[in-house]
């Protein structure tokens, strides 16, 4: 392979090293090479830039352009340089464990199970798996999934049962969608603990997984009533639990979590920090060990087998680290540019109630995935404005929260969310089916929970 061809892979291997040697050691060189190389990776993704890229890149110069003109702070677009490269490289760090994750058997046996299961478990056992599976597939989940519900929803004829695939589908939004409200390898804990620094991070897990199997449970109780005239379809026995499956994602969970939760709170780092020092590792050796599918039992060889897989996924690695990256780079710079502190003045949160801030929040996040504004886009911009005020309206820590919930809702309710292009793509029905047709009640009654919640937290 020439070297422009393996020039995405450079770019993601230098920024991220440089990324994690500076956060390690702190040093300055290394933050240097970092945006140098999030810059190349902009470059390097050109070739296989859509009209999302480029919309994000022409929107990302003007605003640069803008705050200069303004006599801005040459500073700032450092400041919000050093964010884009933070996010870029997070998702590039997180989203490489769902390579090791693909070509594990364990993977695929436990995905079977839980698509195959009879008629009265099927759907815990599709939303609570797939909101599992996300802790550390993120969206990988979604793919490993959605062809599998496909699969099992077919008759021996191959026609798939059009009703079963709908709430599969939906069980599997739904489980899926409530895991970044408090998983630390969701990009949503990660953009928000970044922006919001005084969170009480133990409150916020205890809250969100509280929070995810209620409105989990939720989506069962509404697809009984809007299915409770339907006839009982699919398998009438469970098949045989895969022990050695299970227990083999569950280590790998344990290792992940537990180790990242071990140096937040020895080594001082945040828990996105810590996140990003122990995915590589934990990666790799999970690969060498169980998840390479080529014919070898040598540790060594499996292992330089990681660089032809890390190879092959690098243009597609690129292009979500550069998204993400551009979207809060677009955010903080937005913020320079427009005059924040008068927008906080003159929507006078100051005097705003907290309820009614933190209800409000959820609304304004789901809104602009309607009109295909990224979440990290609005989260940022919306962070930079709140920390205009003399103080916070509400307590940090409910207020990633309620942005947590209005990024998990655009699941539900936005036609232009991740998950919902990726199930559309795969299974060959309209995003606006997957979500105004089949999850738009479901949306609005997660979001009434949600306001009770509140009138008890606040």
């Amino acid at each position: 392979m020439t070297f422009a061809g393996r020039l995405p892979l450079v770019t993601l291997v230098v920024t991220c090293a440089a990324v994690l040697v500076h956060l390690v050691f702190g040093w300055e060189p290394a933050l240097l090479a970092g945006r140098i190389g999030f810059v190349g990776m902009c470059l390097a993704a050109i070739p296989r830039y859509t009209l999302r890229e480029w919309a994000l890149s022409l929107l990302a110069i003007g605003c640069s352009v803008a705050l200069l003109l303004q006599g801005g702070d040459a500073t700032k677009l450092l400041y919000a340089l050093d964010l884009a490269v933070f996010f870029g490289c997070f998702i590039a760090l997180l989203t490489l464990l769902k390579e090791a994750a693909e070509c594990s058997d364990s993977v695929l046996q436990v995905g079977r199970f839980l698509t195959t299961q009879p008629s009265g478990r099927r759907y815990y056992a599709t939303a609570f798996g797939g909101h599992a599976l996300a802790v550390f597939l993120n969206f990988a989940a979604v793919s490993l999934m959605a062809p599998l519900i496909q699969k099992g929803a077919q008759d021996n004829s191959g026609r798939i049962d059009p009703d079963l695939e709908r709430r599969q589908i939906s069980a599997l939004l739904r489980g899926f969608s409530w895991f970044v409200i408090w998983a630390p390898t969701s990009l949503a804990q990660a953009v928000l603990l970044t922006l919001f620094p005084g969170v009480d991070w133990p409150y916020l897990v205890a809250l969100g997984l509280g929070t995810a199997i209620l409105m989990t449970l939720l989506g069962r109780a509404l697809d009984r009533y809007e299915w409770r005239h339907a006839v009982q379809t699919g398998r009438s026995e469970s098949p045989p639990v895969p022990r050695r499956a299970f227990a083999v994602l569950a280590f790998v969970c344990v290792s992940l979590i537990g180790t990242t939760v071990v140096i937040e709170a020895l080594a001082g780092y945040t828990i996105a920090q810590s996140l990003m020092l122990v995915a590589p590792g934990v990666t790799v050796i999970w690969f060498v060990l169980q998840g390479a599918p080529f014919e070898t039992d040598s540790p060594l060889q499996r292992f330089a087998a990681f660089g032809a897989v890390l190879d092959e996924a690098a243009p597609s690695l690129l292009r979500t680290a550069v998204v993400l990256g551009l979207s809060g780079y677009i955010g903080r710079t937005a913020a320079y540019v427009l005059p924040t502190a008068e927008i906080a003045q003159w929507l006078e949160l100051h005097s705003v109630s907290p309820w009614v801030f933190l209800a409000a929040l959820p609304i304004l996040v789901t809104l602009g995935g309607q009109i295909a504004l990224s979440p990290i886009l609005l989260v940022v911009f919306f962070g930079e404005l709140v920390h205009q005020l003399p103080e916070l309206p509400a307590d940090p820590t409910l207020i990633v929260f309620s942005l947590s919930i209005g990024w998990a809702l655009g699941m539900s309710a936005s036609p232009n969310a991740t998950a919902t292009l990726l199930v559309s793509a795969i299974c060959k029905i309209p995003p606006t089916t997957l979500t105004w047709r089949w999850n738009s009640r479901y949306a609005l009654l997660c979001y009434a929970a949600f306001l009770v919640m509140l009138t008890v937290l606040v």
